[in-house]
C-alpha cells in the first residue's frame, strides 16, 4: 500500500504471513484493514477539521473568560493553518502505530526500566490522561464492532486474546495519532488540547462507521468463519470475613495495615504466599506521581516495615461532615463530587499520596458511571457513595487490591441486585428500595468502622438470594412448557417426514390430498406418537391409511386396481375420517374433503381407463418466505414465554454464520438487554440451555411470570440487528479496576 508518509512496513514480513498461502493471505487481508480504516479515518479527519472551525469560533464567542477565549481562537487558527500538516501527521503515525502492533510485542524494544519515579510535568499528564479518557470513553462506544474485529483480527495474528490496546486498530490506537496529529500545533499545551477535546466530539461517529466496515471486509473475505460471542465468567469471590470493629479513623488505619499485602523479604520467600497485587500501588507507578515504596533494611522481618501511611484525620473528619450533609450529586445527575475534590481549599495541603488516592477514586466513579450495564436509576444512588468510599481508599488502599474487602463487595452486590432492572420495573421496585436504604445507611452511619459495610453486604446478599429463589421457581416451570413444547416439535418433524416421503416425487397427487396429509394429517401423526409411539396402534393405523389414499389416487389403468379400490373404500374412508377427527378439523373440513375426493377417485379411474398414466396436477405456487425473526406469546395460565426463532428464508445456506456474521456461544448466567419491536428494553439473564435443540431461556430474578426463549440462530441475528446485546455482570470494582489498569498499562 502506498502512504503519503512514506513510512509504511510491509506487513508480508509478518511471522503469520511467512509460513504457507493462507497466512499471505491474512497478510494481505490485514494490509487492506489498514488501507480501509486508513482513507476512511483520514477522510474523516478532514471533514472534522471542517467543522470544529465554526464550533471554535462559537466557543470563544461564549466564553467569558479572555484567556480561554483566545486559546479557542489560536485553536481554530492553528488548526486551519497547520491543517496539512495534523492530517500528514495523523497518517504517518496510524500506519506506524498499526505495523508495531501487527508485528507484536518483540517489534517494540521494551524501554529501560527507570531506576527511580520521578514527577511528571502536570500538563504532560493532564494531556496523557485526556488522551486516555478518550480512548475509553470510544472503546465504550464502540463496543459491538470493536469486539468482533478484535476477535477477527486476532485470530489472523495467532493471538486469540487480542483485545485492548493490542489490537492495531484499537481506540488508542486512533487517539494516539490524533495526538500525535495535534502535536503539529506550537502554539501550547491548552491550544493543543482544546483542539483534541473538539475532535473527541465528532470521533465516536467516525471510528464506529470504520469498525463496521473493516468487519463487513473480512466478513466478505470469510476471515475467522465463526466469531463467538461470550462473556467471561469470573470466579466467584468467597464471601468477605466480617471485619474487626474500630472505633476511630487510626483503628481503621491499623486494620488496614494488618491486612495489607506483605512484602517479599530477600532470603526468605513471601511473608504471605497469597497476597493480592497492590493495584494502587501499581496504578501510581504507572501515573508516574506516586513515591515508590521505602525498601526494607537487609535482615528486616516484615513486622519491621515502616507504618502505612496515614491520612489527615481532619480530612476524615471533614469527609464524614459532607456525606452526611448530602455534600454530594443529586440522583438526576452524574457529578464526580471526588474528582471536584481537587480543585477544592480541602484538598490545597494534601500530600501526594492522598492526592494520588483521590485522583484513583475518581478515575473508578468516572469508569462506573460510563459503565453501560449499570441501570441509570442505580449509578445514581451509587454516585452518592463517592465520599464513604474515598474515605475507606484513604485509609485502606487494600480497596483497591482485595475483591473480597466489604466496601468493595458492598458497590459490586449492589451493581449485581440491580443489573436486571428494565424498562418493565417501576422506577419504585423493591430493588431500588434496597439500594436506597443500603446508601442512606452507609451515609448516615459510616465513620470508621468496617463492620457497617459487611453488615450491608449481608443484607444485600439476602436479597439476592431471596430473587434467585423466585427465580428458579419460574425457570422450573418454564423449562417444563418448554421440555413439552420440544417434544411436540420433534413429533410434528417426523409426521411430517413421513407424509412428504409419501408424496415426494408423485406429481399426480392432487393439491387437495397434498394439503390434507401435510397439514390436518400431520398433526394426527405427531399426537399417535406423542401417545403410544410407532409401535403403538394409533400410529399404525394413521400410516396405513395414509398409503391407502395415496395409492387411491393414482390412475388405475389395471381392472384389478379398480376392483380393488371399490373393495377397500369404504374401510379406507372410515380410517380418514377417525384420523381428521384426532387432528381436530371441523365436520364441515372433512365433508368438503370427502366431497373433493369423489372427484380424485373419478379422475384416476377415467385416467386409466384413457390409458393415462399419470397427468400431474398443477402445483400450487409454494409461498415466499423472507426469513427473519418470528416471535410468539406462549401463554401458560399467569406465565407468559416470549418465544423468538428464525424463520428459514428459501434458498438460504444452513450455516447460520453466513446469514448473520456471528455464532453466538453463551454460557449459563450471562445477562443479556432484548430491544422490542416498540422499542422498549427488558434484560434477562441464560439460566437454562435445552439440551435437544439448544434453545437459550431467559429469565430475570426481578419478574416471576415472564421469560424469553430464544434459539441460538435468532439471538445471532438480534445481535446482528442490534436487538440484543451482551451486558458484563462481573463484579463492578473488577471491571473499573481492570478497564483503568488497562488504559495505564500501554504508557507505563
Amino acid at each position: 500500500m502506498a502512504s503519503s508518509a512514506g513510512n509504511v512496513v510491509a506487513l508480508g514480513e509478518h511471522a503469520r504471513a511467512r509460513i504457507g498461502g493462507a497466512r499471505l493471505e491474512y497478510a494481505d487481508a490485514l494490509t487492506a484493514c489498514r488501507a480501509l480504516a486508513l482513507e476512511r479515518m483520514g477522510h474523516a479527519l478532514s471533514t472534522m477539521l471542517d467543522e470544529i472551525e465554526d464550533e471554535l469560533f462559537e466557543l470563544a464567542e461564549a466564553a467569558q473568560d479572555r484567556e480561554q477565549q483566545n486559546t479557542y481562537l489560536d485553536a481554530r487558527s492553528q488548526a486551519r493553518a497547520k491543517r496539512g500538516a495534523i492530517e500528514g501527521a495523523f497518517r504517518a503515525h496510524f500506519v506506524e502505530l498499526f505495523d508495531r502492533k501487527v508485528n507484536g510485542p518483540a517489534a517494540s524494544p521494551a524501554p529501560a526500566a527507570p531506576q527511580e519515579l520521578s514527577l511528571v510535568e502536570p500538563e504532560a499528564l493532564e494531556e496523557s490522561l485526556a488522551v486516555r479518557e478518550m480512548a475509553r470513553k470510544l472503546h465504550a462506544a464502540c463496543e459491538g464492532e470493536l469486539l468482533a474485529l478484535s476477535q477477527r483480527l486476532g485470530f489472523m495474528l495467532e493471538r486469540p486474546e487480542l483485545a485492548g490496546d493490542a489490537n492495531p486498530l484499537s481506540p488508542e490506537t486512533i487517539c494516539s495519532a490524533l495526538k500525535d496529529a495535534c502535536d503539529q500545533i506550537e502554539s501550547g499545551f491548552k491550544v493543543r488540547l482544546a483542539l483534541l477535546r473538539q475532535l473527541e466530539r465528532h470521533a465516536e461517529a467516525a471510528l464506529n462507521g470504520m469498525y463496521h466496515d473493516v468487519n463487513a471486509h473480512l466478513i466478505e473475505r470469510r476471515i475467522m468463519p465463526e466469531v463467538r460471542i461470550a462473556v467471561r465468567r469470573p470466579p466467584s469471590n468467597a464471601r468477605p470475613p466480617a471485619p474487626t470493629a474500630s472505633a476511630a479513623p487510626p483503628a481503621m488505619a491499623a486494620a488496614a495495615a494488618a491486612n495489607a499485602p506483605a512484602l517479599a523479604v530477600p532470603g526468605g520467600g513471601a511473608a504471605r504466599a497469597e497476597a493480592p497485587p497492590d493495584v494502587f500501588q501499581m496504578i501510581s507507578q504507572w501515573l508516574a506521581v506516586a513515591p515508590s515504596p521505602t525498601p526494607a533494611p537487609s535482615g528486616a522481618s516484615a513486622a519491621a516495615q515502616p507504618a502505612p501511611h496515614a491520612p489527615d484525620p481532619q480530612l476524615l473528619e471533614q469527609l464524614t461532615r459532607m456525606h452526611r450533609d448530602g455534600v454530594v450529586q443529586g440522583e438526576g445527575a452524574l457529578v464526580n463530587t471526588v474528582r471536584a475534590l481537587k480543585s477544592s481549599p480541602l484538598a490545597a495541603s494534601l500530600g501526594t499520596l492522598d492526592a494520588m488516592t483521590i485522583d484513583v477514586v475518581g478515575m473508578l466513579f468516572d469508569y462506573i458511571f460510563e459503565d453501560r450495564h449499570i441501570p441509570a436509576s442505580v449509578k445514581a444512588h451509587l454516585g452518592r457513595l463517592q465520599l464513604p468510599t474515598l474515605k475507606v481508599a484513604l485509609v485502606d488502599k487494600a480497596f483497591f487490591s482485595s475483591p473480597s474487602h466489604p466496601a468493595r463487595r458492598l458497590l459490586d452486590l449492589l451493581a449485581e441486585c440491580a443489573i436486571g432492572l428494565d424498562e418493565s420495573h417501576a422506577e419504585d421496585s423493591d430493588v431500588l428500595r434496597l439500594v436506597e436504604g443500603v446508601v442512606a445507611t452507609v451515609l448516615t452511619e459510616f465513620e470508621s468502622d468496617l463492620a457497617l459495610f459487611a453488615t450491608q453486604v449481608a443484607r444485600v446478599e439476602a436479597f439476592i438470594a431471596e430473587r434467585r429463589d423466585v427465580e428458579a421457581s419460574l425457570v422450573e416451570r418454564s423449562t417444563r412448557l418448554l421440555e413439552e413444547r420440544e417434544r411436540r416439535e420433534a413429533a410434528m418433524g417426523q409426521a411430517r417426514c413421513e407424509a412428504e416421503r409419501r408424496i415426494e416425487g408423485r406429481a399426480w397427487v392432487p393439491a387437495a390430498v397434498r394439503e390434507m396429509l401435510t397439514g390436518p394429517w400431520v398433526v394426527a401423526l405427531a399426537e399417535a406418537l406423542l401417545e403410544q409411539g410407532v409401535a403403538g396402534e394409533p400410529w399404525q393405523e394413521l400410516v396405513k391409511a395414509m398409503d391407502e389414499l395415496v395409492w387411491s389416487v393414482e390412475p388405475k389403468s389395471a381392472p384389478e386396481d379398480r376392483k380393488r379400490l371399490v373393495s377397500t373404500l369404504p374401510g379406507m374412508l372410515a380410517r380418514i375420517a377417525k384420523g381428521m377427527e384426532r387432528a381436530g378439523m371441523t365436520r364441515e373440513a372433512r365433508d368438503a374433503f370427502f366431497g373433493t375426493l369423489v372427484d380424485c377417485h373419478a379422475y384416476a379411474v377415467k385416467a386409466g381407463l384413457r390409458g393415462v398414466a399419470a397427468l400431474p396436477q398443477p402445483r400450487a405456487p409454494e409461498e415466499t418466505r423472507n426469513g427473519g425473526l418470528a416471535r410468539e406469546r406462549i401463554p401458560a395460565g399467569d406465565l407468559q414465554i416470549e418465544e423468538i426463532r428464525l424463520r428459514p428464508a428459501q434458498g438460504a445456506a444452513r450455516n447460520v454464520f453466513t446469514r448473520t456474521g456471528i455464532w453466538v456461544n453463551l454460557q449459563r448466567g450471562t445477562w443479556v438487554e432484548f430491544v422490542r419491536p416498540d422499542g422498549s428494553r427488558v434484560r434477562a439473564r441464560l439460566t437454562w440451555i435445552s439440551p435437544n435443540k439448544g434453545v437459550y431461556l431467559f429469565t430475570n430474578p426481578l419478574s416471576h411470570l415472564e421469560a424469553i426463549s430464544v434459539s441460538p440462530e435468532a439471538l445471532a441475528e438480534q445481535m446482528r440487528l442490534g436487538e440484543a446485546r451482551l451486558l458484563d455482570d462481573g463484579p463492578l470494582v473488577d471491571r473499573a479496576v481492570g478497564s483503568m489498569m488497562a488504559s495505564l498499562r500501554p504508557a507505563a
